[in-house]
C-alpha cells in the first residue's frame, strides 16, 4: 500500500515538475505576441504603413507586460460584476418564499446587465486605450480618461472598431476552420494585426491626425540637395564685338601679332 502510494506522489510531483518547466514556454511566446499587437498600434501612430518586424524581443516583452496589466486593470469591474452575479444566482438556492425568490431573481438580471454592457464597453474602450498607450509610449496613456472619452464618442474610431469587430469573427471563424490543416494560427494572427491596425488607425483618426507630411523647410533642404547632386552648367557670357575687338587687338599688339582684320579692311 506505501508502495502504491509513493508512485501515485511520484507522479503527480512529475507532473507539476514538468508542467512547471513547461509553463515558461507556453505563456513567453503569447506575451510577445501582446507585445507584437503593441508594435503594430505604435507603428500605426507613427503613421507607418508596413507592419513591425519581430527584432527587439525585449521590447515586445515588455510591451506584451504592459498590454495584459493593461487589459486586467479594465477587466477588475468585470470581475467583480460577474462574481457578484454568481453570488447572486447561489443565494437564490438558499432563499424561500417567492417574495425572496422574485427579489434575487431581479437583482441577478440587474447584476448579470451591467456585467453584459460593461463586457460591451470593455470590448470598445481597451483596444482604444492600448492605442493610446502606444501612441504616446506611456503606460499612464492608456488610463488618459479625457482623450479615450473624446476618441471613443467620434464616429471614426466607432467604424474603425466596427470593422475590426467584422475582421475578428471572419478571422476566428477561418481559424477554427483551417485549424485542422494547422493554417488556422496564422489566419487568426494576420486577422488580429488587421484588427490593432485599425484600432490605431481609429485613433488618429478621432483625434484628427493625418500621415505626416514633409514641412516648407525639409522639402526647400531636398530640393537644395538635388540641385547640389545635379551638375550645374555654366553658359558662357557672350561678349560684344568691340569690347572683344578692343581686348583682342591689344593683346595682339602685344605679341607682336598682325592685326588681319584691320589690314584686310585696308
Amino acid at each position: 500500500m506505501l508502495a502504491i502510494l509513493l508512485v501515485v506522489v511520484g507522479l503527480v510531483l512529475a507532473v507539476v515538475v514538468v508542467g512547471l518547466a513547461v509553463l515558461p514556454f507556453a505563456v513567453v511566446p503569447g506575451i510577445v505576441l501582446l507585445g507584437y499587437y503593441v508594435a503594430v498600434l505604435r507603428a500605426v501612430g507613427s503613421g507607418e504603413t508596413d507592419p513591425p518586424r519581430f527584432r527587439d524581443w525585449r521590447r515586445l516583452f515588455a510591451d506584451g507586460l504592459r498590454h495584459l496589466a493593461i487589459s486586467v486593470v479594465y477587466a477588475v469591474p468585470l470581475v467583480v460584476l460577474a462574481g457578484l452575479f454568481l453570488a447572486v444566482v447561489a443565494a437564490g438556492g438558499e432563499v424561500e418564499g417567492d417574495a425572496a425568490e422574485i427579489g434575487v431573481t431581479f437583482a441577478a438580471v440587474v447584476v448579470g446587465g451591467l456585467a453584459a454592457c460593461y463586457l460591451l464597453a470593455f470590448a470598445y474602450v481597451r483596444p482604444l486605450a492600448l492605442a493610446n498607450f502606444a501612441r504616446e509610449e506611456r503606460f499612464g496613456a492608456a488610463f488618459d480618461l479625457e482623450t479615450i472619452r473624446a476618441a471613443g464618442i467620434s464616429k471614426a474610431y466607432a467604424l474603425a472598431w466596427l470593422l475590426a469587430a467584422l475582421v475578428w469573427f471572419v478571422g476566428a471563424t477561418l481559424e477554427g476552420t483551417l485549424s485542422i490543416v494547422l493554417v488556422g494560427f496564422f489566419v487568426g494572427f494576420y486577422a488580429d494585426v488587421v484588427r490593432y491596425h485599425l484600432y490605431g488607425r481609429g485613433l488618429r483618426a478621432a483625434l484628427g491626425e493625418t500621415d505626416p507630411t514633409p514641412s516648407t523647410e525639409t522639402a526647400r533642404g531636398s530640393e537644395e540637395a538635388t540641385q547640389r547632386s545635379v551638375p550645374r552648367i555654366v553658359l558662357p557670357e557672350i561678349e560684344e564685338y568691340d569690347r572683344f575687338a578692343a581686348r583682342t587687338r591689344s593683346i595682339d599688339r602685344e605679341r607682336g601679332w598682325a592685326d588681319w582684320e584691320t589690314d584686310r579692311r585696308e
